[in-house]
């Protein structure tokens, strides 16, 4: 998982830095995106590690099931 993890941060910022050579970023829109990603990365890490793995799996498997049920309503 880290090693595609890493390899997912090396390819955004390829990307992020051929973008903005030609002036084709919206930093107001890449900061509306970024920071609270970044945020919700460590919030959600920090969580992860204070809860078991069947409750993360539970908790997952609801939340998909919610995502469901809204995409078919």
């Amino acid at each position: 998982m880290a090693t595609s993890l890493a390899a997912i941060g090396v390819i955004a910022s390829v990307g992020v830095i051929s973008y903005g050579l030609r002036g084709e970023v919206d930093v107001r829109a890449a900061a509306v995106v970024g920071l609270p990603v970044a945020v919700g990365a460590i919030v959600g890490t920090g969580i992860q590690q204070r809860v078991t793995g069947r409750a993360l799996g539970l908790g997952f498997a609801a939340f998909l099931v919610v995502v469901g049920v809204l995409l078919l309503v």
